[in-house]
């Protein structure tokens, strides 16, 4: 048994990679077929990384045309490389497996731009029920088997020593907003507000939303690193996150970090229901330092476990050995 994975974008691996060492324990062969998105996570831009992922995990490198007749499971995050790998919805070879990707789901099944055709997909991957019915992408080719992206074990102790951060400080992550928004928010009443109660402020972006030098914080990050993913691993050593409404709120319940939400996206709030526990302190946008400190009170002086759980066991999944529950699905439809 052979899998396949369509990388056509760098944030592909962090799903990709823990399907790959599940795979390897088991004695079965992974293959990258790599395209270009022509975006700044595009894969061939980095090319010694894939050398040394091959190298190390023993994956073929492949052309992404190369993929045409598989007859193998192959893999993709979203639509990604769908269309450019040209899959048919009729007489193709390959069994094609798609990992939802944080929300783009919500909009997979419209026309237009978005859209899927499901008649080109054996297995859609969810990562609960809950997920899929609540924005109501029901099928029978549906498996609710969680995202093998949080497969992974992140060490508090490595990650500030990779990232030259102080394990005693207490910190903050920014995760930055969109370019878009930013006028919305007083980014540096943020700041200072989280610097006077004594936290280092951690600004993380993508590489498409550059940040001005102003706005960069103690710490200022890009994608640094694909897999491990920067910001996973920043959430995992912060005490706090502050959040613009990013589905990042899903990262942050699924490794358990209080989050201060400030809503200033233009339009509906995704993953509302991730919103409504204690581990959320929702601020107002026209907020004062005492609004802020109240949060962040509310958020580091109280246990938040029992709302953490709640939420993972109704609304998302017990984020252990998902790779391996895909893989064991996969071998028995062989």
């Amino acid at each position: 048994m052979e899998i396949d994975f369509a990388l056509h974008q760098m944030t592909a691996l962090r799903y990709f990679m823990p399907l790959i060492i599940e795979a390897n324990k088991r004695g079965i062969k992974s293959n990258f077929f790599v395209g270009s998105c022509g975006k700044y996570n595009s894969p061939h831009l980095y090319k010694d990384l894939l050398f040394e992922i091959s190298k190390r995990c023993g994956v073929k490198l492949w052309n992404l045309e190369f993929g045409k007749k598989r007859k193998n499971f192959m893999f993709f995050v979203g639509k990604n490389g769908l269309k450019e790998l040209d899959i048919k919805a009729d007489n193709r070879t390959q069994k094609v497996v798609i990992l939802t990707y944080m929300t783009d789901f919500t909009r997979n099944h419209e026309e237009g731009h978005n859209h899927l055709d499901m008649n080109k997909v054996d297995h859609m991957i969810y990562p609960s029920r809950y997920m899929a019915e609540y924005y109501g992408k029901n099928s029978d080719k549906n498996l609710y088997l969680g995202s093998p992206k949080y497969d992974i074990e992140l060490d508090k102790e490595h990650i500030c020593k990779k990232y030259n951060l102080k394990k005693s400080d207490k910190k903050v992550l920014v995760i930055f907003p969109r370019n878009r928004d930013v006028n919305k928010i007083d980014l540096n009443q943020i700041y200072r507000g989280m610097r006077k109660m004594g936290y280092k402020v951690l600004v993380k972006t993508r590489g498409k939303d550059p940040v001005e030098d102003r706005f960069k914080g103690d710490y200022y990050f890009t994608d640094n690193s694909w897999y491990p993913h920067t910001t996973m691993e920043l959430i995992e050593v912060s005490d706090l996150v502050v959040n613009f409404s990013s589905t990042s709120i899903k990262e942050c319940v699924m490794l358990k970090t209080p989050i201060v939400n400030f809503n200033i996206k233009p339009f509906e709030l995704l993953l509302d229901f991730l919103y409504n526990y204690s581990y959320c302190e929702q601020v107002k946008i026209d907020f004062t330092f005492e609004d802020l400190q109240t949060a962040v009170k509310n958020l580091t002086e109280n246990n938040h476990n029992l709302a953490f759980d709640y939420v993972i066991d109704n609304y998302l999944f017990k984020k252990e050995n998902t790779s391996a529950r895909i893989l064991d699905y996969l071998e028995l439809k062989q």
